[in-house]
């Protein structure tokens, strides 16, 4: 029990520090909370500052009701990631920065006119010290001078729905996924229709003739989009595999057709050199 009991008292500080360490409620007026400074030098000797923001909530309203993270680090150059996980609490605040002699100056700066119910922790690591350092965190209502412009790379987002963006912080409300970048993966599958009605008896297959005029007009394939449509709108995996399958497989029936005519031809053009070769034996 003692042993119990003195592990509890060794935790009280670990357990203090990860909550939250300052909340702010009020009106739509601009707040600056000061979240942490690292060194100004990015040189690998003289900067191993680490800082990590954790910011829970963002305006009063239900759709702020998740948490944002910034991981901030000057090392070989200033970097910024963001992570935020089910909520649209960049429409609530932004993180800025501020040159302060040989150190940069972090704030959580609300935006609009929305007003704010949110946390903050913010932890920083330096001095070669293994374990977080909680940091004093501190309001104002007045902007440092000075500010570092920043770039911060969206590396996850989702919204109140779940949607996911990865390096994007706009994922797109009609898909699930929405990704700033390439896309690399062992395997794709997509579920869709399939075009394999084009060899039911009673589907008619348009002339080539008006298939040609068609594209001489329009210059792509009838119900293939245009150059103009992929460029605006993106290409649909699902869908474009099915039309490019009901082409192909248009194709093939031109061709088993074109081949019957060719085999129709040669018949008669058999039964043509049979004449004219009765012809010439009567004539002979």
């Amino acid at each position: 029990m003692k042993k119990l009991l003195s592990l509890f008292i060794l935790l009280i500080p670990v357990l203090a520090r990860a909550q939250y360490s300052n909340s702010i409620i009020g009106d739509a007026s601009p707040i600056y909370v000061y979240v942490g400074t690292i060194g100004a030098s990015s040189s690998d000797l003289s900067n191993y500052y680490k800082l990590k923001v954790d910011i829970f909530g963002g305006a009063w309203e239900s759709d702020t009701n998740g948490e944002t993270t910034y991981y901030i680090a000057n090392r070989n150059g200033l970097s910024v990631n963001q992570v935020t996980l089910g909520s649209s609490s960049g429409n609530s605040f932004n993180l800025k920065a501020y040159q302060n002699g040989s150190g940069i100056d972090f704030y959580v700066v609300t935006t609009g006119s929305r007003y704010k119910a949110f946390a903050i922790k913010s932890f920083i690591l330096f001095g070669g010290s293994a374990a977080n350092q909680l940091v004093t965190l501190s309001t104002r209502t007045t902007a440092p001078s000075n500010e570092i412009a920043l770039n911060v790379i969206p590396v996850m987002y989702t919204d109140l729905n779940g949607n996911l963006g990865l390096n994007t912080l706009n994922p797109d409300p009609g898909y699930r996924l929405s990704v700033n970048g390439k896309i690399r993966a062992k395997e794709i599958r997509v579920e869709t229709g399939w075009a394999d009605y084009v060899f039911d008896k009673g589907y008619q297959l348009k002339p080539l003739q008006e298939i040609k005029n068609y594209i001489d007009q329009y210059h792509h394939l009838p119900e293939i989009p245009s150059e103009k449509q992929i460029v605006r709108d993106g290409l649909s995996l699902g869908e474009m595999n099915k039309l490019l399958m009901k082409k192909v497989e248009e194709l093939t029936l031109y061709l088993i057709e074109k081949d019957q005519q060719d085999k129709q031809k040669d018949k008669q053009l058999e039964e043509l050199r049979k004449r004219v070769a009765q012809l010439e034996k009567s004539n002979s």
